[in-house]
């Protein structure tokens, strides 16, 4: 199996495999339509999924407790397959490691492989094209909300707000709890470590 592609697995999509006692057949389809439509319009709006979730209901099948858990999933499974080139994810150890690792039943195997086996071209197209129309950033406000309790006597957990200017002159807001806010800046911090590391390589340091 190609060992980065079962890394990635591991990493990202491996701590939502709790949720995946609740998919079923008929939810996993619908999340594959709404993963599909996110790869081709990158769009992902509250509306698409009260429809997929109504979509659900109305044919008389049970709404996954989990449903959004479940549609990141599913989407950093296609997400990541796709970010391979043709060929190096073979069917078999696709298969191995969407049932070996992550603990999905037979049906639901067959049914998110033939997807992303069958539809490849089209979907890796719709990906490389949506990823070449992300808008970069040009602008970064930040700020911390500090709000007071009911009773005055302590502050409650503060929250880091950051506002993003985009140069197709849209805004961005990402609010984040403190620990999750000091995980960002550790992981970005090991990134530019790592960045640094590779660019001291005499190798890289030929381009």
């Amino acid at each position: 199996m190609s060992s980065n592609f079962r890394y990635h697995i591991i990493k990202n999509v491996k701590p939502y495999a709790v949720y995946i006692p609740q998919l079923t057949k008929s939810a996993l389809r619908v999340l594959i339509q709404v993963s599909v439509h996110y790869i081709e319009t990158k769009k992902s709006s509250p509306d698409v999924l009260a429809l997929a979730i109504n979509k659900l209901k109305n044919a008389g099948n049970e709404v996954p407790k989990n449903f959004c858990e479940l549609f990141t999933m599913i989407l950093l499974i296609m997400q990541i397959y796709l970010r391979y080139p043709k060929g190096v994810v073979k069917d078999p150890e696709l298969r191995q490691c969407l049932s070996d690792d992550l603990g999905l039943t037979d049906v639901c195997v067959e049914d998110l492989a033939k997807v992303l086996l069958n539809h490849r071209a089209t979907l890796s197209k719709n990906f490389s094209d949506t990823k070449m129309e992300r808008a970069k950033m040009l602008d970064m406000q930040w700020r911390i909300n500090i709000s007071l309790k009911s009773t005055m006597a302590q502050l409650d957990k503060p929250t880091i707000v950051l506002h993003f200017k985009l140069i197709n002159g849209e805004y961005r807001t990402l609010e984040l709890p403190l620990s999750m806010f000091q995980r960002l800046r550790f992981n970005v911090a090991m990134l530019l470590s790592e960045f640094q590391s590779l660019q001291n390589r005499p190798v890289l340091k030929q381009f």
